[in-house]
């Protein structure tokens, strides 16, 4: 019989390719979704499906996030709290394999409050026996996601940036990430106690980023430097003040303190191999 896995956020970036390759692998896909006309189970974090419409689903890869949270009180009821109680809706409604889309910023000391939100859900997944992916920086779709975002900034005149730029940063193509989830949702019974990283293994510096992204243009990047610790302190003195900005001090929070050592050891165990950004980033391709 046909397996299914059912996909939350399944309008979103990352979710609509891995919805595609899983297709290719012979699932049938369930998507779940705030528009009720273009998903099969409406769904809203911080309202989690009756159990019983999730009845006879094989698996569930909970990609949805609610970007719009301003405050720690913000993220941990919608996107923790909603989180938790979908996954636990969904292990007792039977669903044998769960997937939790985590992030590479999510990690023990992690300073960010989006890092520390999927912390904590990446320890609910272990507890109900799930697997946790920590993706890297996704690329690969001109204009999306966070990498949609540098695109944006690359064409600036003159770019302001954080310590030089010379942050690490781990990333991953969308068609690896899409790929290395259905080889892991394949895995059958087997257990990851331990959050999978997803991402080439060389990290690329901030600034290298947005050089590519630039030259992919035929522009020459212009910046000047400013410390992160400035800038943290502005954005965050805004925020209090009520003034909200596309790019939030947790944002800069995370990028200025990234995760130190991920662990690539269990997607070099599985055979999982990405594509290395400098073979693929002109155009954010």
């Amino acid at each position: 019989m046909q397996r299914i896995c059912a996909i939350t956020g399944a309008s979103g970036y990352i979710a609509r390719h891995c919805a595609a390759q899983l297709r290719l692998d012979g699932w049938q896909v369930v998507k779940m979704g705030r528009d009720s006309a273009r998903n099969d189970i409406p769904f809203v974090l911080g309202s989690a499906p009756h159990m019983e419409q999730l009845r006879g689903i094989d698996a569930l890869l909970h990609c949805a996030y609610d970007y719009s949270t301003r405050s720690w009180e913000e993220e941990q009821t919608r996107n923790v709290d909603g989180s938790v109680s979908l996954l636990e809706t969904a292990s007792a409604a039977g669903i044998k394999k769960i997937v939790f889309l985590s992030s590479v910023s999510a990690f023990h000391g992690c300073r960010s409050f989006y890092g520390r939100g999927k912390l904590i859900v990446e320890e609910a997944v272990r507890r109900l026996g799930g697997v946790s992916l920590r993706p890297g920086l996704v690329y690969g779709e001109p204009g999306r996601g966070m990498f949609g975002a540098l695109e944006r900034l690359a064409q600036l005149p003159l770019l302001p940036i954080f310590d030089g730029g010379h942050q690490p940063m781990v990333l991953v193509h969308v068609q690896d990430l899409a790929r290395a989830i259905g080889v892991i949702l394949g895995q059958g019974p087997e257990f990851f106690p331990a959050p999978i990283t997803v991402a080439h293994p060389q990290p690329v510096e901030f600034i290298d980023i947005l050089r590519c992204i630039a030259a992919g243009r035929g522009r020459q990047l212009r910046t000047f430097s400013i410390p992160g610790s400035l800038g943290l302190f502005l954005l965050s003195t805004a925020e209090r003040l009520g003034v909200h900005g596309k790019f939030r001090s947790d944002s800069l929070r995370g990028l200025l303190y990234p995760n130190p050592r991920p662990d690539f050891g269990e997607t070099e165990r599985l055979g999982i191999t990405f594509r290395s950004f400098d073979k693929g980033c002109v155009g954010g391709q």
